[in-house]
């Protein structure tokens, strides 16, 4: 072996055993003998202890387990490392023997009778550190992520596990969870008959999604639980429909009343095993569809989520949020007090409840997660079918969904694939304004500059129930920014329909004072407008008005749009790091030709969005926007954008190509959700209920159809008059080969299928520049234009077509610096480059990859050495 190789390894495997040893929760045999430790710690406490102000102070539990007493005098207790005195117990401070002491962790202390230890503990997971009072380290201890209410503590054998709160007391570890002879999953009901479950304590377990820790429904376990296709089955959850003056209505529309055609269900099974003190377990959840081998393959081509949680947090009267419940009768009753007329109208953080969340895609199990759930939406939440928000937070387990959740939902700032959710929503596709979402977010994803929503399509089954089509989607917060642009969550400025979600409370102040500048001061002078761009992002601005514009939001513009910004340090590595505003849109149920209101004797092609902007003129982005448009330079820049959109962004024929898709997809589970909430009792069978809908939404999709292939003709006239543009136009197309991008004046063209359409009054001079990927070289244009030169300027006149051309740049392993040659001048910068004194891009570092084991390191600096040596002696 490679002797430095060997060295290396011996000195990583000595560090990963000195990594483990220091990671573990222990003490010395010195320790032992003293018989201190850190012996309980909780990081999210709720109701286990209460300080001497009176407040729910997480705490840190010592223990003696020594002979006698221990002073504490001058002891330290810490949360870093580099800070190992952070609290210093005071003189006096004893511990008896075989006792216990409490130490408070907050960080307002004042007042404070008890040992505090001034710092707060992390409820994501903690170090601590005890030191002796001469600064050596005693005991060491790495906490995970804890629960509300849980702890982390030692147990007889000094091993640690999470466990119930016992401060100043016995630690008391919790029984093991019951064991399933099954994973949650799609089980043929051919093939599968029972579940068996299994532990050393008494099983307690329901069937109705309910938490057999409390329930009245739980049942001891004895022997195996049948396993078949309960959709036979009575609806339960289901049935849930208006009732006048009922707590339980889950709508206040008067008209709905349930199906009671029997629904498609699951099997719940929740079990928890319990001691002989009378200590529970942690709930274990598992969900199982025993259906018929065709009812499997029907559910295997869509994701699947079942959300399972005790039934009173949806439908009972105090806690449910899925009904009206009491804040109903309360309002009925005139008490003047009763902030919203029903519990579903509530929300934040009181009216989120605990759910189990387990995700199938292709018929396999993808993840399973205790997350928080609460009610979304504004009047969608009186619908029957209602939205939800999800939540990943430590008090239920996991602070982060760690699954590729949508598919293609990549980052706008490094291209990778989202892979880690602090939260999504689920939307209830449950009429044709839910259609039109992801075939307008499709195009829009392609324009890094607007912030829009990833989607993908799943069907719902809630404690057990068919629920129907669903949207797994994306929710703007800190987070989703955190995500998409690679921004510290915490530097996150988000204003979302005109309300601060996130950022330093001034943040609305300076927004006022922006859009008050925009109205004192005329920004076609040059200073104002450089003034303006300097604290919104163009382009970000443009393509939101773009967007609402074209495909006619009704709820738009002061509505169902987002700003934000980055508000910490400039980073040079981040272009969004710049501090600016930029724009996020969403929600495009009213939209594509879809309205509550009316066209005005049009059709939905022809109505003229640019009408609207003048009547909503009194919300900042539309007053920032209405008076850039007073800037010749920005009215041009937005006057080519949009034509970009007319015929590139939401191009008809790849619009329709996409409708297409849509409706082949999904419409059999449209139609299925579509009877699953059928109003009272179908008047034909089932069959023939879903063939009427299936013609009603495919009538729908060829509306949108009709749309796409109408609108660019009237939306580019509207945009003409309202500018005063002669409509005697061109266009020019640009057709793309291989990898790069193509430039239009100061702005990036967006390709569809590689194929960008613009157009431009006669006789209007057109700027394109190529810019080839990384690994590519431009090979030049040809067609309207034949030029080698990567810009070029051409007349728009009649129809213009352009092909521009990349090729792979070829060049040999070793020629680092990509000159056709190896030689000297590549060995010199791969000696920078691993002396720290230079760098190398993606495409040098694979070149200097000599040995092909994906990195460039010294082996590869010999084998280049060696290389050149044999081309020398040639």
């Amino acid at each position: 072996m490679n002797l430095i190789k060997k060295t290396g390894s011996i000195a990583a495997a000595m560090l990963m055993v000195s990594t483990l040893h220091c990671g573990l929760p222990y003490a010395t045999a010195e320790q032992d003998s003293d018989g201190l430790y850190i012996n309980e710690v909780c990081t999210q406490n709720k109701n286990s202890f209460t300080d001497s102000l009176g407040k729910a102070s997480d705490w840190i539990e010592l223990y003696n387990a020594g002979d006698k007493d221990i002073d504490l005098s001058g002891f330290g207790l810490s949360d870093s490392s580099e800070e190992p005195m952070k609290y210093v117990f005071p003189t006096g401070t004893v511990i008896e023997k075989g006792g216990y002491l409490t130490v408070a962790a907050a960080k307002d202390t004042e007042g404070m009778t008890e040992p505090n230890t001034g710092f707060a503990l992390s409820k994501s997971g903690e170090t601590l550190i005890l030191s002796s009072p001469d600064g050596n380290e005693l005991q060491k201890l790495e906490v995970p992520a804890l629960e509300e209410d849980m702890t982390y503590g030692r147990s007889a054998d000094g091993s640690f596990a999470i466990m119930s709160p016992t401060p100043s007391a016995d630690n008391s570890s919790l029984p093991a969870e019951p064991v399933f002879s099954l994973e949650s999953g799609f089980y043929s009901v051919n093939d599968i008959k029972e579940l068996t479950l299994t532990s050393a304590d008494t099983i307690y377990y329901t069937l109705d999604g309910s938490d057999p820790t409390t329930s009245e429904t739980a049942m001891v376990y004895s022997k195996a639980i049948p396993m078949y296709d309960r959709s036979t089955e009575e609806n339960v959850y289901s049935k849930y429909q208006y009732e006048e003056g009922s707590p339980y209505s889950i709508t206040l529309s008067q008209w709905y009343q349930a199906n009671p055609e029997k629904f498609d269900k699951a099997t719940i099974v929740r079990a928890a095993s319990k001691d002989s003190d009378g200590t529970f377990s942690k709930v274990a959840t598992k969900t199982f569809f025993v259906m018929s081998d065709e009812k499997l393959r029907y559910y295997s081509d869509i994701p699947v989520v079942s959300l399972v949680t005790d039934p009173d947090n949806l439908f009972g009267k105090e806690n449910g949020i899925y009904v009206a419940g009491q804040q109903y009768l309360d309002w009925s009753d005139g008490e003047e007090n009763t902030e919203n007329i029903a519990n579903f109208l509530s929300g934040g953080k009181a009216w989120e409840r605990e759910a189990d969340i387990t995700y199938f895609r292709n018929g396999e199990l993808g993840f399973s997660q205790k997350m928080g759930i609460r009610i979304r939406g504004a009047s969608s939440r009186n619908s029957e079918a209602k939205s939800f928000n999800l939540y990943a937070r430590s008090k239920y387990g996991d602070s982060k969904l760690d699954y590729k959740l949508i598919e293609d939902n990549d980052s706008v700032a490094d291209g990778k694939t989202i892979k880690r959710y602090d939260s999504f929503g689920l939307r209830a596709v449950t009429w044709i304004d839910r259609l039109r979402e992801r075939v307008v977010n499709s195009s829009l994803r392609e324009l890094p500059s607007l912030a829009t929503y990833s989607s993908d399509r799943c069907m719902l089954f809630i404690d057990g129930e068919l629920w129907g089509m669903y949207e797994i989607t994306e929710k703007a917060s800190e987070h989703y920014i955190h995500s998409k642009y690679d921004i510290p969550s915490e530097n996150v400025t988000l204003y979302k329909n005109g309300e601060l979600e996130a950022g330093p409370e001034e943040e609305p102040h300076n927004l006022q004072h922006l859009g008050q500048f925009c109205r004192d001061n005329d920004l076609s002078v040059k200073e104002n407008y450089d003034y303006v761009a300097s604290k919104v992002d163009i382009d970000s601005i443009i393509d939101c008005y773009c967007t609402g514009i074209y495909i006619n939001t009704w709820d738009w513009p002061n509505y169902n749009y987002f700003m934000w910004r980055y508000n910490g340090d400039k980073s040079d590595d981040n272009p969004y790091t710049d501090g600016k505003w930029r724009f996020g849109a969403f929600d495009f149920d009213y939209s594509v030709g879809l309205t509550y209101d009316d066209f005005g004797n049009v059709e939905p092609y022809q109505y003229d969005s640019f009408r609207k902007m003048d009547k909503v003129k009194d919300d900042i982005p539309t007053v920032i926007f209405a008076k850039l448009l007073d800037n010749p330079e920005f009215e041009k820049k937005f006057v080519d954008k949009f034509y970009c959109y007319a015929y590139s962004v939401f191009d008809s024929s790849k619009m329709i190509n996409e409708l297409n898709a849509e409706e082949k997809k999904y419409m059999d589970y449209i139609t299925m959700t579509a009877w699953r909430w059928y109003n009272g009792t179908p008047d034909s069978d089932f069959e023939s209920v879903l063939s009427e809908h299936k013609e009603y939404y495919h009538e729908e999709m060829e509306n949108m159809r009709t749309f796409f292939k109408e609108r660019p003709v009237y939306a580019v006239g509207h945009m003409q008059n309202y500018f005063g543009i002669s409509q005697d136009t061109a266009t020019v197309t640009v057709t793309k080969q291989g990898k790069g991008s193509v430039s239009v004046g100061s702005d990036d063209a967006v390709f569809s299928e590689n194929i960008w359409t613009g157009s431009y009054e006669s006789g209007n001079e057109v700027t394109l520049t190529a810019k080839p990927a990384e690994g590519y070289t431009f090979a030049g244009w040809s067609g309207a234009v034949n030029s080698n030169s990567e810009t070029i300027t051409i007349t728009a006149d009649n129809a213009a077509s352009l092909v521009c051309s990349f090729v792979k740049e070829e060049y040999p392993q070793g020629d680092i610096n990509t000159d056709g040659a190896i030689d000297v001048a590549d060995l010199l910068l791969m000696s920078k480059y691993l002396h720290g004194t230079g760098s190398l891009t993606k495409a040098q570092s694979k070149l200097a990859d000599m040995n092909g084991d994906k990195s460039a390191d010294v082996f590869d600096l010999v084998a280049l050495r060696k290389e050149l040596l044999k081309n020398s002696a040639k």
